[in-house]
């Protein structure tokens, strides 16, 4: 008997998605590895892709149907398998060059720049973050990233950290209020 299953996949554009398979049998081990035969006639995981190697086929217990596994596999099962893992590294790839621009040169030391932050309203110590690069608060390098030594957008305060001296972050408010009181001179 089939059975229909809805399985979260990622699409070209790395966004998910809910896809259909149909599944005509399954095997599972203790340690929860699972293979499918689909409607297609394809030995492979819950969201359709193909097995990787002919070994994954042991876990079919019943000699018969391990046997037409394996013959499954000889036929189409390999060729299918190279093909679809080599277009998948393709399609990852591709969208690593399209999401990371690389930075070469001087401009690279710009990436690992490390701020904290805090939101502006809160002047406590322990409102501050951790260091941080662009990667971890920001879709892409801000333009003042690694320039500015403090600054103020949106909600958050940013001090960079320099990476080269040994000073603890327990000093961090004294600094910014000496340039908080600059700044109430002006």
């Amino acid at each position: 008997m089939t059975q229909k299953l809805f399985v979260k996949t990622t699409d070209e554009n790395g966004k998910m998605k809910m896809k259909e398979v149909i599944v005509i049998r399954s095997w599972q081990e203790s340690n929860g590895t699972q293979i499918y035969l689909h409607a297609d006639g394809t030995y492979g995981y819950k969201d359709a892709s193909p097995i990787m190697g002919v070994k994954e086929l042991d876990i079919i217990g019943d000699k018969m149907q391990r046997k037409a596994a394996i013959a499954w596999w000889d036929r189409v099962g390999q060729r299918l398998s190279q093909e679809f893992y080599q277009k998948q590294e393709e399609i990852i790839e591709a969208r690593l060059k399209t999401e990371i621009s690389v930075v070469e040169g001087d401009a690279s030391n710009l990436d690992s720049a490390q701020y904290i932050r805090r939101p502006i309203n809160d002047r406590s110590k322990n409102a501050w973050s951790d260091p941080s690069t662009w990667f971890e608060w920001f879709e892409k390098r801000p333009e003042w990233w690694g320039y500015a030594p403090l600054i103020e957008i949106g909600n958050h305060r940013y001090k960079m950290i320099d990476l080269t001296e040994e000073a603890s972050l327990s000093n961090i408010d004294d600094q910014t209020t000496e340039v908080e009181a600059e700044k109430a001179t002006f």
